[in-house]
C-alpha cells in the first residue's frame, strides 16, 4: 500500500528572534534536547548523528526515535534542502522502521520565521509526500485519520513549544562581554 500527501500546519509565537529560533533549527545538535529529552518518552529522538556547526542546504543527518504506541523505533536519513537564515529552514527525511516489512516514508518539514513584533511567529508544515508498507494503525483509514487530526498535531506541536521555549531562553540571557582582554 502506498499513500501520498497528508499535510499537517502548526504555528506558535515566540518572545525571541527568530534568528534564534532559526540557530537552533540549524544547529543539528540542539535537536536532542527541544525534540530529544523535553518530549515525552514515546514520542522522541533518541540519537541523532550531524555535522558540526550550522546546518547548510545540502547538508544531512541521521536520527532514530521512539513510536508511539511501539517498542519499535525509526531510522531516519535527512537532508537539508532550504536554508534561509533568518526565514524558512526545511529539510526532507526518508524514514524507515524496520521490520518484516519495513515501513518507508518521505516528510519534508518546514519551518517559516516571520516577524512579529519583538519575536516572532513560526510556522512549520509537517507533510508525508510518499508512504509505503505503513504500520497497520497507519493503514486503516479511521485509525490513519485520527492520528493525523488529532495524535500527530498533539505530539509535534510540543516539539514545537519545546523550540520556542529553549530560543526564548537563549534570548533572554544577558550578554556575557570579555573583558580580560
Amino acid at each position: 500500500m502506498t499513500d501520498h500527501g497528508r499535510e499537517l500546519h502548526l504555528a506558535a509565537a515566540a518572545r525571541a528572534p527568530r534568528e534564534a529560533v532559526y540557530d537552533l533549527l540549524a544547529d543539528a545538535g540542539t535537536h536532542l534536547d527541544w525534540a530529544g529529552g523535553q518530549q515525552p518518552r514515546y514520542f522522541r529522538l533518541l540519537s541523532l548523528d550531524a555535522p558540526d556547526g550550522r546546518l547548510i542546504a545540502g547538508a544531512t543527518f541521521s536520527s532514530t526515535g521512539s513510536i508511539p504506541g511501539s517498542g519499535r523505533r525509526f531510522d531516519d536519513r535527512s537532508r537539508v534542502t532550504v536554508a534561509e537564515r533568518p526565514s524558512v529552514f526545511e529539510f526532507v527525511t526518508e524514514a524507515t522502521v524496520p521490520g518484516r516489512l519495513p515501513m518507508r516514508a518521505t516528510f519534508r518539514h518546514r519551518y517559516e520565521l516571520e516577524v512579529n513584533g519583538d519575536g516572532c511567529r513560526v510556522r512549520y508544515t509537517f507533510r508525508q509526500e510518499d508512504l509505503v508498507d505503513p504500520m497497520l494503525r497507519l493503514s486503516l483509514p479511521i485509525v490513519r485519520d485520527v492520528s493525523w487530526k488529532v495524535g500527530m498535531p498533539m505530539m509535534m506541536l510540543t516539539g514545537l513549544r519545546n523550540l520556542v521555549r529553549v530560543a526564548e531562553a537563549q534570548a533572554a540571557r544577558p550578554l556575557v562581554l570579555d573583558q580580560t582582554g
